[in-house]
């Protein structure tokens, strides 16, 4: 924040903030570091979802599709339906192939699918040094390259396991979705605490993400800025 001054957001909705005293407000002990902030990935610094598209360039459309109804038909938990397409798209790829991919998936994100008013208010925040952080439910596998292509400080996001060089398909350490994913923010911060933690995400899931920091911006569905929008 400059001058006491929030900057203009043009498709984000208004912050809404969080006094920091509040239970599950970030960053409120005499420990008090660089401000941070928090980003979602799929629809809040991107225009869509991410991993359908990755998995596309890794296994193939017929592929994706095969594994998306079978898996929708076979589950009922949505958490468990990602698990279980992950395991038979990914479980047994080389490491260094699918990461030759990711670089390149990555790349494209960068290129084509970055939101030009999220990645302004990025830049912002960056101008400003603060510690930039992507936590996303989307794998790490593209999220890190994705992350070190605009800068970011922290990478919090699921992880996939490997053994032996390959990947084995199961999900390392939960999906970073929800209340997990706001508990995983919660402990970086803890270990790392902030003067200030703003959080920007766009669906309902990421409600716990905003309700921890000091100033929570809920990021409206994508569109196009016309020029005379710009300010």
């Amino acid at each position: 924040m400059i001058n006491g001054r929030i900057p203009p957001l043009t498709v984000v909705e208004p912050p809404r903030v969080l006094r920091l005293g509040d239970p599950g407000a970030a960053g409120s002990g005499p420990d008090r570091g660089r401000p941070a902030a928090i980003w979602d990935l799929d629809g809040t610094l991107t225009r869509t979802d991410t991993l359908v598209p990755f998995l596309r360039r890794v296994a193939g459309t017929a592929a994706v599709f095969r594994a998306l109804t079978a898996a929708a038909r076979e589950l009922p938990h949505r958490d468990a339906v990602k698990a279980l397409v992950l395991q038979r798209l990914l479980g047994g790829r080389e490491a260094t192939e699918v990461d030759r991919v990711a670089r390149r998936y990555a790349e494209r994100l960068m290129a084509a699918q970055v939101r030009t008013d999220s990645l302004h208010q990025w830049l912002w925040h960056r101008r400003n040094r603060h510690r930039m952080i992507i936590a996303s439910a989307s794998p790490g596998l593209y999220v890190r390259h994705l992350g070190r292509l605009l800068g970011a400080d922290e990478v919090i996001c699921t992880e996939m396991a490997v053994v032996n060089g390959r990947l084995t398909g199961a999900i390392a350490g939960g999906n970073c979705r929800g209340p997990e994913k706001a508990r995983r923010v919660r402990e970086y911060l803890a270990a790392k605490p902030a003067a200030q933690v703003w959080a920007y995400a766009d669906g309902d899931v990421d409600t716990p993400l905003l309700e921890l920091a000091d100033v929570g911006v809920r990021v409206r569905p994508y569109r196009r800025i016309r020029t005379g929008e710009i300010r």
